[in-house]
């Protein structure tokens, strides 16, 4: 099979891989449908790296697919069973696993990354990490879970009510899926974007407004509708945007920081939070709430069309690559027939 292989230093790779076989009792193999593409692969395929991952592996840890396969303990799942992957694997028995907290397992691991993932059309995943979806939700949707899982997990803690605002910094992927998601809540959203096509995603899929950054109609939009009060919440899924969340965010507010850059650093006063009793929550990944995001794209809760703007076969995944490093692409979901 062919496969779409980080060969280090920032290359990809389309080579021929053995298909996968069932190695362990717990094995599943999985004829995958739709694999989408992250920020993260463009940062482990660039240079130089932006993140860690395993020279070899194939990449790809947004996927959906079906079970071709399965080793003798499985129990959960049948052959023609239709699941999407929670990626990260936690080892269940360091410290961090066993109080509780996996995501902080001293051996996490992620398939796609560091094991090998979705963009094949082939793929061997531990049992544990399938989660059936219905066969009516289109493969480039259902492919969406992963990355819905993790705004659903800072959603959770955003705790938007009905009524309230929010503001989404950045209307990448994760900016527009906290868009959908907060409007679903019920919250007004305004998304700051200095892209035109991006901005323009963006009140496609819910929010009110979508100014640049820095411009009198965010200052003018944010105080007519909250009523000079700030944002009840404000996103920051760009990584680098703390300062900014801390400006746009009223008091008692809520921040949530979800866009990872491991190299930013914010200019901040430690007593502005204080004084004004802000709730500053990191959200990471969303392995929990994976169930959520699941029965969401099976209701058709939102309409996350617009989001995918390109769907490709694998031998095109280069190409991609390079819209998306030019701005031209936003989300690319790699379809296997």
């Amino acid at each position: 099979m062919t496969a779409a292989v980080f060969a280090g230093d920032g290359r990809l790779e389309l080579t021929e891989r053995a298909v996968p076989r069932i190695e362990c009792g717990t094995d599943v193999l999985l004829a995958v449908e739709s694999c989408g593409i992250c920020g993260t692969d463009l940062k482990i395929l660039s240079t130089p790296q932006g993140h860690d991952a395993t020279p070899g592996v194939i990449l790809g840890h947004e996927f959906v697919g079906t079970v071709r396969d399965l080793g003798a303990d499985v129990a959960s799942l049948h052959e023609g069973d239709r699941v999407v992957v929670a990626p990260n694997i936690a080892c269940g028995q360091c410290r961090w696993c066993l109080r509780g907290a996996w995501l902080h397992c001293e051996n996490f691991t992620t398939h796609g990354i560091f094991l090998d993932g979705g963009l094949a059309p082939f793929a061997r995943v531990p049992a544990s990490a399938c989660h059936r979806i219905s066969p009516e939700v289109p493969p480039h949707i259902a492919a969406l879970a992963e990355p819905l899982s993790t705004v659903v997990h800072g959603a959770q803690l955003a705790a938007v009510f009905p009524g309230e605002t929010a503001v989404v910094i950045g209307a990448g992927p994760i900016g527009l899926l906290y868009t959908a998601l907060l409007r679903h809540a019920g919250a007004t959203v305004l998304v700051i974007e200095p892209a035109a096509q991006r901005a323009g995603l963006a009140r496609t899929m819910g929010a009110a407004a979508a100014p640049a950054p820095n411009s009198a109609e965010l200052r003018h939009t944010l105080d007519a509708t909250t009523g000079g009060l700030g944002a009840d919440v404000v996103i920051d899924a760009v990584g680098s945007q703390f300062s900014t969340a801390l400006q746009l965010v009223r008091k008692r507010g809520r921040v949530i920081l979800f866009g990872a850059n491991a190299t930013a650093t914010a200019p901040i006063t430690q007593y502005d939070i204080t004084r004004n009793q802000l709730q500053v929550f990191g959200a990471y990944v969303g392995q929990d709430v994976f169930p959520v995001a699941v029965r969401l794209l099976e209701q058709r809760a939102m309409d996350l069309e617009p989001l995918i703007t390109h769907r490709v076969a694998l031998e095109q995944l280069p190409q991609a690559l390079d819209d998306l490093r030019a701005g031209r692409a936003v989300k690319v979901q790699v379809e296997f027939h």
